[in-house]
């Protein structure tokens, strides 16, 4: 089994912050010092999950060397595997364990009861195997991926109030869809700030 890197929440957010943005640069998180920034970063650089490279046009700029030479900070491919690893276990150990049962996905949600569709299954009960072979259910996954079909996208205030996640963890989940082959555009809009939409979903949903 592969050894899960332990990541404090502060490097979670640093490292989630990078992997969301297409050249891989983090910026300071919001609510966090530089003083904290900076040792959280020096804390990733020598794990090596992060690294400092010379500040292209666009890019974040992290820091400025005694020359004024200007520097970003940039997750390596490390960085993400350890944040993938992190916010999986996450996600098992938050399934709830009552009676010795197997724990269900918090990724997954049972679909709403119907009273009346039970009534009728009950008086076929050839119906009433197919029913319970065949029930759909709702994921969280499946919860984030609607909303970002939508024409208008959805700010990540929806996604959070859709999942009841930490703003960390459905950073991670977008990161998640993108390496899945979701195509997710990433845009400003007055009053809603960032919204997130795909444009073109992943190569097994649209076979």
């Amino acid at each position: 089994m592969t050894n899960i890197i332990k990541l404090t929440d502060s490097q979670l957010k640093l490292l989630t912050a990078a992997a969301e943005r297409e050249d891989g640069a983090a910026s300071v998180p919001e609510k966090m010092k530089a003083v904290a920034a900076n040792k959280v970063a020096q804390a990733l650089i020598e794990r090596k999950l992060m690294r400092e490279i010379r500040a292209k046009p666009g890019m974040p700029i992290w820091r400025r060397d005694d020359e004024a030479r200007c520097f970003s900070l940039v997750i390596m491919r490390a960085g993400r595997k350890a944040l993938e690893m992190q916010t999986a276990s996450a996600l098992e150990q938050k399934a709830p364990r009552q009676n010795g049962q197997k724990a269900e996905s918090v990724l997954e949600t049972p679909a709403p009861s119907d009273p009346e569709g039970s009534k009728e299954a009950a008086s076929h009960p050839s119906a009433n195997t197919s029913t319970k072979t065949c029930s759909a259910r709702v994921t969280k996954k499946s919860k984030i991926i609607a909303l970002l079909q939508r024409p208008e996208g959805a700010s990540l205030e929806a996604l959070i109030a859709a999942t009841g996640w930490l703003p960390h963890t459905t950073r991670a989940a977008l990161t998640g869809l993108r390496k899945s082959g979701y195509e997710i555009e990433r845009r400003q809009e007055e009053g809603r700030g960032s919204i997130y939409r795909i444009v073109i979903p992943a190569a097994s949903e649209a076979a």
